[in-house]
């Protein structure tokens, strides 16, 4: 389990990498936005392209978020239970979420396989739109994978009163 906890975390953290060039992308194209539109004309497709780089962001961050406990999780009534039934809990509504992680992944990827089909581009660069939605995919797969390493450390809790092996 340990080497499935460091290998799912060191993947997270290198899809988050991905969003944080994301992010200093699209911090990019707006400060060049900005500066070029005093003395000539303002940058043809920032728009799109900050909407794809924000699209990339989101996918490739929420893993990483999941992983390192970053969501709001509220357990007031929880709380108060011993630590095995937490664990059953957990394990409800971690198949929950994996369940809900699964049809959002596939149904991206559905959808991005469409848009690549119809050959849909962005407006003015004429950028294809496909790549930024599978990457949005791909971070739900990763998503699924926290989540499941989750479920199985829920699990081992919940059978065993411990989280040890």
């Amino acid at each position: 389990m340990n080497f499935f906890e460091r290998f799912v975390r060191t993947l997270t953290w290198r899809t988050a990498q991905v969003g944080q060039v994301a992010l200093a992308a699209a911090m990019f194209i707006i400060v060049a936005n900005v500066i070029s539109r005093i003395p000539w004309k303002p940058v043809p497709g920032t728009v799109e392209i900050v909407e794809m780089a924000g699209a990339v962001l989101l996918g490739m961050g929420v893993a990483y978020t999941a992983a390192m406990k970053g969501h709001i999780m509220v357990g007031v009534l929880v709380e108060k239970f011993s630590p095995r039934i937490q664990a059953i809990v957990d394990v409800f509504t971690h198949v929950l979420a994996l369940y809900f992680t699964y049809i959002l992944a596939r149904e991206t990827i559905v959808y991005a396989a469409r848009m690549m089909a119809r050959g849909y581009v962005t407006a003015n660069l004429l950028l294809p739109v496909y790549p930024a939605i599978y990457l949005v995919a791909f971070g739900f797969i990763m998503l699924a994978l926290v989540v499941f390493k989750d479920l199985l450390k829920a699990a081992i809790m919940a059978v065993k009163g411990s989280e040890k092996e």
